[in-house]
């Protein structure tokens, strides 16, 4: 498999981490990234990559939420990455402690979806889980 053909998928692309590792990839290689999103995600981080986004170019944006394994099944069946970075979750402390089922629900749950997802589609990608203390 060439270079060319990779593709990774970003989760939290729209995120501040997630907004610069997409950018750092589409400067650094060839390869295809693909953004996993909710709908109602902000996209000003990621405005620099809006026309190769809208060119349908090397950046595509995938709808999907970390609650709902139906949406994340559907992204991994469509993109079947080579890389995934996981970068989404629900990281403002505040609301962790207002709304802790809702960040157990994302955070946890949702990276075991992401997992199981992965697996159910018998993929084996390099995955790359960020996290914080």
């Amino acid at each position: 498999m060439s270079n060319s053909s990779f593709k990774c998928l970003i989760t939290g692309i729209t995120g501040m981490v997630g907004s610069h590792l997409a950018e750092y990839i589409f400067e650094n290689s060839n390869w295809q990234i693909h953004g996993m999103c909710r709908w109602r995600s902000p996209i000003d981080n990621i405005s620099n990559l809006i026309n190769e986004i809208n060119k349908s170019k090397r950046v595509f944006l995938k709808y999907g939420d970390l609650t709902d394994q139906n949406s994340i099944d559907k992204v991994i069946d469509e993109v079947r990455p080579n890389f995934v970075f996981h970068l989404a979750a629900q990281s403002f402390p505040k609301t962790s402690f207002d709304e802790a089922n809702l960040t157990y629900n994302t955070n946890i749950l949702g990276t075991s979806r992401l997992l199981e997802s992965i697996t159910k589609f018998n993929l084996n990608p390099v995955i790359h889980i960020c996290s914080s203390s």
